[in-house]
């Protein structure tokens, strides 16, 4: 037994050196520069993935070693249009990798993003299309609109009056992570399961706290994809580490899961009792009403199937839709000269909030999409890669065959900074957007046709965003409406400077007029601080 121990220790570290020489010298990727540790172990990208600066990390290494670095053995990340568009075009011999079974609850919840068999996405997504057509935009509008207007009215609520200061009619600070989450999540409630979870409404709410603990949840599933046992961790989620990990979940989550259930299984019994309310027509409507055009039998009858993709809409149209709004209100706040240009537009477009819908003249303001699409650019929801693996028969990527298996993407947080494109990468500056002569801007159409040519937030191919149109519209409707009701500034105080980058963060995350947050997969955010105050029409 003595001996034993040694031996196993010997053997250890044995292998260890072997992988490591394997890694570094013999491996097909062996060629690709890149951090030494990177290229023998994935402990670097495991690292900064638990620290939330991952994608820092990602943009850091660009600029370093070029358009492209290994970034763990088997991980090659690049930074270029064109390599954008041979790992993610419709075209690419590549599907999504493994990483997107790390939050995979059991062998049921498989959905449009986290299947990885080509052949069940495209089922799946042709499916999710039916969700999502401009029939249900339109009816998505108005209960947009219903909640939006409330959330305003409350953030423009003036402060109480202090003895000896004038609050001039604005509201307490807000943090706007807080309320922009409150916001989106009860506008998700509402279009998922007709129900308002009234999380932005003044007093207790349970429900309050489940964007934050669902963020976790997803925070725990990228570190777990990133950490060196990853694989051993797929092999032990469906031989009981799935049923471990439910148990070990908060008893929040697990309410929260429990309510999710209990809403999908209310709405399927009403409409299989023709029970459904009259002009109702939510996400789950369309969810239940949809027809597959194959079998031309109801799309999602499965109930299973129906839990898998409502939760994949909170989740994908929660998050991404904060973050988009916290940074907008970021750098609005932090650009008076943007903000101010801005609501010109807004004011002298519409002449009452009423006028503000889905429609022309909303997606004809084209300084408000240029502010929404120079927020993505600076602060895309998911900063890090998407990652996806190359299949059997090799993919040509930036001019270079790699061979099947290995695992390649693009991180948005590093194309948004790329200075071979965008120039002036650290400037808010949505006129970049906007053809122009001016010479103060001096945009050709040309000019801007590169910019968008380099620019998906959504994605692109198959594999794109099934929601992007609604999630455009919210994005539209929120900021239009928010700047046309009220005014807002950076609250006076230290309070003021969540969000902003510092010294201390080091490179890449000291400047203080760019919004900073933690990566998760998708984002973890704090701030911007900001005061509303109303404003009165004709002002």
């Amino acid at each position: 037994m003595a001996l034993l121990v040694p031996f196993a220790v010997s053997l250890a570290a044995s292998y260890l050196i072997a992988t490591a020489l394997y890694n570094l010298l013999l491996h097909p990727l062996a060629s690709i520069r890149g951090p030494l540790l990177a290229r023998i172990s994935s402990l670097p990208s495991f690292y900064h993935a638990c620290k939330g600066d991952r994608h820092i990390w990602i943009w850091q290494n660009f600029q370093v070693y070029g358009d492209k670095f290994r970034a763990a053995p088997n991980l090659v990340l690049f930074n270029s249009t064109r390599a954008y568009t041979d790992i993610y075009g419709a075209r690419a011999n590549i599907t999504r990798s493994d990483f997107y079974k790390a939050w995979q609850r059991n062998k049921y919840d498989v959905h449009t993003i986290n299947s990885t068999d080509p052949i069940l996405h495209a089922k799946k997504r042709k499916l999710l299309n039916l969700v999502f057509t401009e029939q249900s935009l339109k009816a998505a509008s108005p209960l947009i609109i219903r909640h939006v207007d409330r959330w305003v009215q409350l953030l423009s609520s003036p402060a109480p009056d202090r003895p000896g200061k004038d609050t001039e009619g604005w509201s307490q600070p807000r943090d706007m992570a807080t309320w922009v989450d409150y916001l989106v999540f009860d506008i998700l409630g509402d279009l998922c399961f007709g129900e308002n979870f009234n999380t932005k409404e003044p007093g207790e709410n349970k429900l309050k706290k489940l964007p934050h603990l669902i963020m976790k949840q997803v925070a725990l599933g990228h570190k777990i994809s990133k950490s060196p046992l990853f694989n051993l961790v797929l092999y032990l989620q469906p031989r009981g580490l799935n049923k471990l990990m439910e148990r070990a979940r908060k008893i929040e989550v697990k309410d929260y899961n429990a309510f999710v259930e209990s809403n999908v299984d209310k709405r399927i019994a009403a409409h299989k009792a023709g029970a459904n309310v009259p002009g109702r027509e939510d996400m789950f409507h369309f969810l239940l009403t949809a027809t597959d055009p194959d079998t031309n039998l109801p799309a999602f009858s499965n109930r299973h199937h129906l839990l898998a993709e409502t939760r994949l809409l909170v989740l994908a149209g929660t998050d991404t839709t904060a973050m988009t709004l916290c940074a907008l209100f970021f750098y609005l706040a932090h650009n008076p000269r943007v903000l101010s240009k801005l609501a010109q537009e807004v004011r002298s477009t519409f002449s009452s909030s009423d006028q503000i819908v889905l429609g022309t003249k909303l997606s004809g303001c084209k300084y408000l999409r240029a502010c929404i699409d120079e927020t993505l650019r600076m602060a895309h929801p998911a900063p890090s890669e998407l990652p996806r693996e190359v299949l059997p028969g090799g993919a040509v990527i930036d001019g270079h065959l790699y061979p099947a298996g290995t695992v390649v993407g693009c991180a948005g947080w590093s194309m948004g900074r790329n200075e071979t494109v965008f120039g002036d990468v650290a400037t808010y500056r949505p006129e970049r957007w906007i053809p122009s002569s001016d010479p103060d801007t001096l945009n050709s159409d040309a000019d801007v046709q590169k910019l968008k040519r380099a620019f998906h937030p959504f994605s692109i191919g198959s594999m794109n965003c099934a929601g992007q149109n609604l999630a455009t519209l919210e994005l539209l409707l929120v900021s239009a409406r928010t700047v046309w009701g009220a005014d807002f500034r950076l609250a006076p105080g230290q309070a003021a400077c969540l969000g902003e980058g510092r010294p201390d963060m080091g490179w890449g995350q000291m400047s203080p007029t760019e919004y900073m947050v933690k990566d998760a997969y998708l984002c973890l955010k704090e701030g911007p601080v900001l005061q509303f105050r109303q404003r009165l029409e004709g002002a």
